[in-house]
C-alpha cells in the first residue's frame, strides 16, 4: 500500500503562512495556545505537515467568528473525528451564539439596505 506523498511534506513556517493567508507570527502564536504541533528540524526550524494550512484557515475562521483560542482547543477532539460529551455541548453552544450573531446582522444589513434606498 503506497503513503500519501503529501502526507510526508513538511512546509516551512514561511510557506505554512503563505498558503494559509496568516503570518509566522500568527502560526507561532496558535503553536503557544496548543492549537498547532510542529516539527522540528535539527537546527529547531519548525516544520508544518500540510494539512496545517486547513487548520490555520480554519482557526481564522474561528477566530474572526467570535471564538477564543481556549475554546478552540476545546474543540479540537471534535476536529480530529472524536469528542466527549462536554466538547459536544461547547459546540452547540458556538453554533447558536453564531447563528444569533449572523441573525443581528443580517437586521443591520437590512436597516442599511432600507436607509439606502430612502436616499
Amino acid at each position: 500500500m503506497s503513503q500519501n506523498p503529501q502526507s510526508s511534506v513538511l512546509l516551512s513556517i514561511g510557506e505554512t503562512a503563505r498558503r494559509a493567508g496568516s503570518s509566522p507570527r500568527a502560526l507561532r502564536y496558535y503553536e503557544e495556545q496548543g492549537l498547532l504541533a510542529p516539527k522540528r528540524t535539527a537546527g529547531g526550524q519548525r516544520r508544518y505537515p500540510t494539512d496545517a494550512v486547513e487548520r490555520v484557515v480554519l482557526y481564522r475562521r474561528l477566530i474572526d467568528a467570535g471564538l477564543g483560542t481556549a475554546v478552540i482547543r476545546e474543540l479540537l477532539p471534535c476536529m480530529n473525528g472524536s469528542a466527549a460529551a462536554d466538547t459536544v455541548a461547547t459546540l452547540q453552544r458556538e453554533h447558536k451564539k453564531l447563528l444569533a450573531q449572523a441573525r443581528e446582522l443580517e437586521a443591520t444589513a437590512g436597516r442599511l439596505e432600507s436607509i439606502l434606498e430612502s436616499l
